[in-house]
Order: structure tokens, then C-alpha cells, then sequence
């Protein structure tokens, strides 16, 4: 990635951008000082990009930090003391700092230049995230202003205005973005960079800053009854929330309102009908400009409001509507009835230019020029199977547990459970592995695992990374060993957080990463030993324990047992780099089946299911541009057929 575009360039000119691209040049246009963030897709790119540009940019500081609730804290601090600050996240990082946020947000910081932008990136039709999940809802909660963008253009100007707004009314604003606009690109242009105002000097005063009974109800009230009502001033006048198409006529009289992506799927749908109507676009999405909607309301028979998930706009215009008592039909999901027959939109997923077609044809029974059915139409097609990456350490870790599992029902005779956790092994809950029972939410496995161990007297096994123990897993852990719960717990150190891009965690080799030199590394075996948990560890770093899976399999057997008869938590710490990493250092060595010995029995393609190896005429095949050299598949050949030269 050409980090350095990001940041060259003279004002006026165009960038080919990314949305994400395009929101770190509006945050360096408007002078931050700060960024902290969680990995997470579809807003990762932001962080990156923060990370390799901020000393250029004359930033005072971006860190990937432990999780979203300690972002929020770092930077609300700074943002106190008259930072320009900014945080990222993802959609569900947002459950995890809400805690923080909703303190901070009744907070005033007496600082001139304090400002605070904080984006959040929502993941409709769940394409990389464990739930669907609509953020808009939290604004009412926070009671803050949020914008959001439509195209990667808006993505820069949006994130300059919500500095403005920020800075002008003292709290923070959420810069809301869905996948289809973080991951867009288009040509941007820019504008200038600024420099940070920020100054040594700086106020933090408790009576705005300090959430607490003696302070929370006045700052809470200021909130509302003054910042929030400018900000409503703010929006009603904002041009951010403004009229397309304004005197475009429609023999349907039909106005729309729309915002964010969903604004252009209604524009490419007006284009095939070669229909033009009035848009009421908002771009200021709390608070709502009610004066404005009222208006564009009172001019039409018939309004379609067009938005992707919740019914957040919907549901506020009704409102409205019924607060000026407008005799107005008001088409969309129909909120109150949750009938998937009624509603025109689905409630559920992303939409899509063909979908907003669709619905226009119920709502003006209109006659499409060809079956926009069969373009909406789920086909059956041969869909790329989500699959661990060939050499990934967790898929050896689940071939030990498969053939741990059956020894020790054997054994025992208990049933056993898994519960898993969000990351590169939670592909283990697919076939051939299937080690899924339940899983909610980053950190929640050794916690779940606890919940049913304490009304069964199955084996629970819980599994989880090193980035998400980092992130949230450690209460859970601790939690554990406190009540002396019996569980097993199998803790997958692939040294970054390998899902989201190979970010690096607390426990990142320091060597090996751009900002390693100015970190300290936590060793996760101290930090276990540290805790009092019965701990075992195994390390196939080097790659050169010849019965790795054996000994894996060996003591996930011996520990599961424990766990069982002697009512103990037991910890395993299995540590294997994450081979994508592994390979940008040193070449892979890659293996070979000998056809002269292989027998196909299909272990290494059926059963480990490496994505590198496949069945060719009577013998096993493997494909050199796909293996990365893990050699898993060397050890566990019955008849080692598997080797690292080539046969001649």
C-alpha cells in the first residue's frame, strides 16, 4: 500500500482513495493529534494508514490499542486536555465502549482546540463480523451528533466538518460508515493540511470532566438543553443534510428520503426506471433536522424512505409526520409491524440497487423493462468455502484436538462441549473440525465454557487467541481460576491479531513490526503463570518438533482428563506464529508427495483438509504455489509419502 499519497499532494488535486484513505487525509486536513483504535473490519485501514503517516503528518500520537473501551479512554483524555483526538472501531467495538463513551459524552472540556471524532464502521450482511448490527441506535443513547457519508468525497469532507462540530459544541461525534464506503474507491480531492493548534497550556477542570454524582446531572442537562439543541441548529442548516432534484416532478408526486449508501442504490434505481424524483439527502444523521423534513414532508402525497438495517430515519419521520399531522403516505419497513411480507425493504442485510428498484415497483406499480426477480434471485453458486489459510497454525491445533476428543470420550465417557471466540480459529467451527457449541462475542469463550461446566459434568473447552485474550479475555480467565472452575482452556498464540490483517497485540514479537522498537512485548507465559493457572505450554515456533501433533494431542488428552476427574481449570498455550507472517521472513520450505508411496488415503486432504493439497488421478497432489511450509501434512502421512525434496 503507497502509504505516502495519503499525505503529498497540493490542494485541489485528485487522490484515487479508498473511503477509509479518504477519511485519514480529512483527519490530517483537520490538524489531529491523535488516533487510537481496534482493528477490526471494515475500518482497520484507517489505523494502518494512521500508523505509517503520523510522524509525517506532525501527529502527537496513534497506537493500536488493547481494545475499543480503553481507545475511547486514551483519547478522551487527551481529548479533555485540548487534543484533537480520534478513535476507531468497527460496529461491535462499539458495545465494548459504550461503558466509557456514555460518561464521556455529557463531559465539557474547557480547552479551545478539543475535539473528538470517533468512527464507527458497521458491517451490513455481516460479510466480517459475528453479528449484524445497526450503530445508529447508540446516538440516541449518547445523545451526540454522528454524520454519515456516501462516497469516499463525503468521506473527507465529512470527517473535516465533524472536527468543526466537535470542536464547536464540545462533545464528541460519531463519523458512521458502512462497508460498501469504507472499502469504495473513487477519485477524491483535496484539500490542505493543517497543523495541530493543540497547546501545553490546558485546562481540566473536574466540574466538566469528572462523570460523578456531584457533576453528572448539570453537565447532563447542559448536554442536552444546549450543545444537542445547537447541534439541531447545526443540522437544520447544514448543508450535509440538503435537496436533490429539488424541482424534478414525478407523476407519482413522490419524494425520497435517504442517506448515507443507500443514497446512491436509490439514484442508480431512479436511473433504470429513467424516473427522476425529489431527494431529501441527510447527512446529518443526529439530530435529525425535524424543521427541514417537516418541509420536504409537506410537499408530496406520497414519501419513500430508503435505508439499509433498522428503521432509524423511518421511524423518526413518522414522528414527524404525525407530530404536524401531514396527510402524507409514507412508505418503507413499516416499524411497528415486523412482517417480512409488508415491508418493502428488507430489515435484514445489505441493500443493493435491485433491491430499491424492486420496492419502487410495489410502491408505483411500475413495469420493469426486464424481471428484476430473477437479478434478486439467490442462485446457487459455487461459493468460495470459508477455509483456513494453507500452513495456519490452528488447523494443526484442530487436527491434535479431533483425535484428543475421541481418546478421551473413550475414556471418560463425558460429553464434550466447545465454545468459541472471535478470530482466524473460529473457522474451526466448519467442517472437518465442527468445534462449536456456542459463541457470542470477543473474550466471551472462557466465560460460556464456565456456564456450563457449573451446571454439567461435561468436559467444556474453551478456545480462544492471543489477541482476543488481550482484547477481553482475561476477566473471564481470571474470573475462573477465582471460583475454581473446572474448564479447559486452550489459548491459540499466533503472535498478531492474524484475522484483521496481522495487526500486532501486547504480545507481538517486537522485531518484527515497524513501531515494535518503542514497545514492550508482555509474555503471555509470565502473565498465566502470573495469574496462578494451571498452565502448560507447547511451542512449534521453530518448526522442528518431528511428533508436534503428537505431543499436541498427548496433552490436550492428559489436561481434558485432568479437568474432569479432578474438577481443576487447565490452561494449554499452544504458540505457532501465523504462518502469513512467518513467510515475509524467510522463504517457506515446501513438501512434496512422493506418488511412488502415497496411497491416497486422502488424510492429508480430507481430514487435516489443507487448502494446498488436493487429489490427483490415484495419489495426492500438492500445489507448490499454494504451500506455505507448515509440514503438518509431513508428520501426519501414514506412509511417508510427504517429503521436503521434490522426487525426481
Amino acid at each position: 500500500m503507497n502509504y505516502n499519497k495519503i499525505v503529498s499532494g497540493k490542494a485541489g488535486t485528485e487522490k484515487f482513495f479508498l473511503g477509509n484513505e479518504a477519511i485519514v487525509r480529512g483527519a490530517i486536513e483537520s490538524g489531529i493529534d491523535i488516533y487510537t483504535f481496534y482493528p477490526g473490519t471494515p475500518s482497520s485501514e484507517v489505523g494502518e494508514n494512521f500508523m505509517e503517516i503520523f510522524r509525517e503528518a506532525g501527529m502527537r500520537w496513534v497506537e493500536y490499542s488493547i481494545n475499543e473501551k480503553v481507545a475511547i479512554e486514551v483519547a478522551g483524555a487527551a481529548y479533555a486536555r485540548g487534543a484533537k483526538a480520534m478513535v476507531g472501531m468497527k460496529n461491535v467495538g462499539l458495545n465494548v465502549a459504550s461503558d466509557p463513551l456514555f460518561a464521556l459524552a455529557t463531559t465539557r472540556p474547557k480547552n479551545e482546540n478539543s475535539a473528538m471524532v470517533i468512527l464507527v464502521a458497521d458491517d451490513p450482511q455481516q460479510y466480517s463480523s459475528a453479528v449484524e448490527m445497526d450503530s445508529r441506535y447508540f446516538l440516541k443513547i449518547f445523545k451526540i451528533p454522528a454524520l454519515e457519508p456516501s462516497n469516499p468525497q463525503e468521506c473527507l469532507e465529512f470527517t473535516k466538518e465533524a472536527f468543526n462540530i466537535s470542536k464547536e459544541l464540545k462533545l464528541p461525534v460519531i463519523l458512521r460508515t458502512v462497508t460498501m464506503i469504507s472499502h469504495a474507491r473513487s477519485n477524491v480531492v483535496i484539500g490542505e493540511i493543517k497543523t495541530s493548534g493543540i497547546e501545553e497550556n490546558f485546562d481540566l477542570s473536574k466540574e466538566v470532566n469528572v462523570a460523578s454524582r456531584v457533576y453528572f446531572l448539570e453537565l447532563k442537562e447542559d448536554q442536552i438543553y444546549n450543545r444537542l439543541k445547537r447541534a439541531l441548529e447545526m443540522s437544520e442548516n447544514s448543508s450535509l443534510n440538503r435537496i436533490v432534484n429539488e424541482n424534478s416532478k414525478n407523476p407519482y408526486d413522490l419524494g425520497i428520503i435517504t442517506s448515507g449508501v443507500s443514497y446512491s442504490y436509490t439514484n442508480e434505481a431512479l436511473d433504470f426506471f429513467e424516473l427522476e424524483a425529489p431527494i431529501l439527502k441527510i447527512g446529518f444523521i443526529n439530530p435529525l433536522p425535524e424543521r427541514k423534513i417537516a418541509e420536504f414532508l409537506r410537499n408530496f402525497k406520497q414519501i419513500f424512505v430508503i435505508e439499509e438495517n433498522d428503521t432509524f430515519l423511518e421511524t423518526q419521520i413518522l414522528a414527524i409526520a404525525q407530530k404536524n399531522r401531514f396527510n402524507v403516505k409514507i412508505h418503507g419497513k413499516d416499524p411497528f409491524s415486523y412482517s417480512k411480507e409488508n415491508t418493502l425493504l428488507p430489515m435484514v442485510g445489505e441493500l443493493n440497487p435491485t433491491k430499491v428498484a424492486l420496492a419502487l415497483v410495489k410502491v408505483l406499480n411500475l413495469k420493469p423493462r426486464i424481471d428484476l426477480r430473477q437479478i434478486n434471485k439467490k442462485y446457487n453458486l459455487m461459493a468460495r468455502q470459508a477455509i483456513l489459510c494453507a500452513g495456519c497454525p490452528h488447523r494443526a491445533t484442530g487436527y491434535a484436538l479431533q483425535k484428543a476428543i475421541k481418546k478421551i470420550k473413550l475414556k471418560t465417557g463425558k460429553d464434550i462441549y466447545f465454545y468459541q471466540d472471535i478470530g482466524c480459529y473460529t473457522l474451526l467451527a466448519l467442517p472437518p473440525f465442527s468445534f462449536a457449541n456456542v459463541k457470542y462475542c470477543m473474550g466471551s469463550s472462557i466465560a460460556l465454557a464456565q456456564g456450563v461446566a457449573r451446571t454439567s459434568v461435561s468436559l467444556n473447552i474453551a478456545i480462544i487467541g492471543d489477541g482476543t485474550f488481550f482484547h477481553s479475555g482475561i476477566p473471564a480467565l481470571i474470573n475462573g481460576i477465582y471460583n475454581n472452575t473446572p474448564i479447559l482452556v486452550l489459548l491459540l498464540d499466533n503472535g498478531w491479531i492474524g484475522m484483521t490483517g496481522q495487526q500486532p497485540n501486547p504480545g507481538s514479537d517486537t522485531r518484527y513490526y515497524k513501531e515494535g522498537s518503542t514497545k514492550e512485548a508482555i509474555n503471555l507465559e509470565d502473565f498465566l503463570h502470573g495469574t496462578g493457572a494451571n498452565i502448560s505450554t507447547i511451542n512449534h515456533y521453530e518448526k522442528d518438533d518431528e511428533k508436534y501433533i503428537s505431543n499436541l494431542t498427548k496433552l490436550i488428552f492428559e489436561k481434558g482428563v485432568d479437568v474432569i476427574e479432578n474438577r481443576k481449570l487447565n490452561v494449554i498455550l499452544i504458540r505457532d506464529e501465523c504462518i502469513q507472517k512467518t513467510i515475509k521472513r524467510e522463504a517457506p520450505t515446501i513438501r512434496y508427495v512422493n506418488p511412488e508411496l502415497c496411497n491416497n488415503c486422502g488424510l492429508c486432504y480430507n481430514k487435516l483438509m489443507c487448502p494446498a493439497i488436493d487429489s490427483k488421478e490415484e495419489f495426492a497432489f500438492i500445489d507448490r504455489n499454494l504451500c506455505l511450509g507448515c509440514g503438518i501434512c509431513e508428520e501426519i502421512c501414514p506412509n511417508n509419502a510427504i517429503e521436503k525434496e521434490e522426487p525426481k
